[in-house]
């Protein structure tokens, strides 16, 4: 994988996510189909390229990669970008590697919460961030200003998938109650036979909390 630090782009003077999607990578979505046994089953786009739809054999929302092309849409999570981000631990603002702190840690922030700590074991399709990005995210980010909590983690594993279940018999999509409608399945579960993929998730372990205030200060 490339070191280069990815472009940087702005929009209204505010600095785009790493992760964010834009308009002209918007793709409509291919139809769904039972997909044959002796592929394991569940189900697979009408016209599934297998070298491009799916991931260690799951299945994942299409969209574009053209970064730049069309309006930033800032509330919104780029899929192949945040797989990256958290296959790499790379920067949700940035796109530049968090490796290389002086104690090995990656820090997290995870928005909309009221005040509760990062748990051992607690599971975010969220990536890693650098300091400075995290302050300018708190800035910037709505939902990270109705509330957030940041932690040093240790070691982020492989959990599984944020994805869109969907109805073994119509087919048709069964939305969650989470954000976006996303179910978490975990890579053991055979809900993902039946899910499209949108987000990689992790469970974090070795969390410590930072303040706000001390990670603010850390900048300041």
């Amino acid at each position: 994988m490339s070191t280069a630090a990815p472009r940087q782009f702005k929009w209204n003077g505010m600095r785009v996510p790493y992760i964010a999607p834009w308009t002209g990578e918007i793709r409509e979505q291919p139809s769904l189909v039972l997909s044959d046994l002796k592929r394991g089953g569940g189900i697979a786009y009408a016209d599934e390229h297998r070298l491009y739809d799916r991931k260690n054999g799951i299945l994942w929302i299409r969209m574009g990669a053209v970064r730049g092309v069309g309006t930033p849409m800032l509330a919104g999570v780029h899929s192949f970008r945040q797989r990256q981000a958290m296959d790499h631990q790379l920067c949700q603002v940035c796109g530049c590697t968090t490796y290389g702190s002086k104690d090995g840690r990656h820090l997290y922030l995870l928005a909309e919460r009221a005040g509760e700590p990062i748990t051992e074991g607690e599971r975010t399709a969220s990536p890693p961030i650098h300091e400075a990005c995290a302050v300018e995210a708190l800035r910037d980010c709505p939902r990270l200003r109705m509330g957030a909590v940041a932690a040093r983690v240790e070691r982020p594993d492989p959990w599984g998938v944020a994805g869109m279940l969907h109805d073994p018999v119509t087919l048709k999509p069964r939305p969650s109650e989470q954000r976006g409608g996303l179910t978490f399945v975990p890579y053991a579960s055979l809900k993902l036979l039946w899910t499209v993929a949108h987000l990689d998730v992790v469970s974090l372990h070795g969390c410590t909390s930072v303040s706000l205030d001390e990670l603010l200060s850390l900048t300041a």
